[in-house]
């Protein structure tokens, strides 16, 4: 969590220093960008914008769903995408680099299951919740490079680097409880922390020269994180072993947003 800290600082640090330097660097200029629609030169791309994403990881559930502790499991199984929320602020680099960006991005997202039984206990029949809850959720900086075909079109191929956390719980509770009453629980909450490397690309359209609309597609590979002892841990710090390979955050993830700020492409 520490390095996980510093790493949120620095970010912060670049996101503040970055745009401020670009947009005195670009007062003078920031007319020149614009081009005649018959012009033949390469468009050029400026962009200095905050958007909020809804997005979708599509992973596999296989081992996961496996590991549920009631005979019953299909209620329980996780199936479809994570769906979540995350927030992107990213700036262009030019004039240090005409047409590349650099930007932060969060994302934090979940899928709950939940069934109650009623089972024969003791001639008594009882209740039982069982709840399972997987949750994802990244922050981390990306590169990308814009291509403007056309006017208020942007295409832009990149790569980001994220730091994060898989959460999964599983819960078995008898029914009913309250405060003061004594009641039977049992479960566990796992944690995975892990470094993903995120191939992505990125369509944008400006709708005016304050708003834009974008769509993106990822590839998330994520790799145990090297500045943590145990990368899975149990209920709070506890050492955890012997999880298959394939439960981790990997696989296809789908956003799209909105976004204001200052568009010139």
């Amino acid at each position: 969590m520490k390095h996980l800290l510093n790493l949120i600082k620095i970010i912060i640090i670049i996101a503040i220093l970055l745009p401020s330097n670009i947009l005195l660097s670009q007062d003078n200029e920031f007319e020149n960008y614009a081009f005649d629609d018959n012009d033949k030169q390469k468009l050029p791309y400026f962009a200095l914008s905050f958007g909020i994403n809804a997005n979708f990881l599509f992973m596999n559930y296989d081992e996961i769903n496996k590991k549920s502790s009631i005979i019953h499991t299909d209620p329980l199984h996780f199936s479809g995408p994570v769906i979540g929320w995350g927030f992107d602020f990213f700036s262009a680099m030019s004039p240090l680099v005409n047409n590349a960006r650099v930007g932060i991005s969060y994302f934090s997202g979940s899928q709950a299951k939940e069934l109650t039984e009623t089972i024969s206990l003791m001639n008594t029949s009882v209740d039982i919740n069982h709840h399972r809850k997987l949750s994802v959720s990244n922050v981390g900086i990306h590169f990308d490079y814009a291509f403007v075909p056309i006017k208020s079109l942007a295409i832009l191929p990149g790569l980001g680097v994220k730091l994060g956390t898989m959460t999964l719980e599983q819960y078995r509770t008898q029914l009913p409880v309250d405060w003061s009453g004594v009641y039977s629980s049992n479960g566990e909450k796992l944690e995975y922390s892990y470094i993903a490397l995120e191939p992505q690309i990125s369509v944008e359209y400006a709708i005016t020269g304050f708003l834009m609309v974008r769509g993106a597609g990822y590839y998330v590979l994520p790799f145990d994180n090297p500045f943590y002892s145990n990368v899975w841990t149990t209920n709070g710090n506890n050492s955890y072993s012997g999880v298959p390979k394939s439960v981790k955050p990997q696989g296809f993830s789908a956003s799209i947003g909105l976004y204001l700020g200052l568009f010139n492409y």
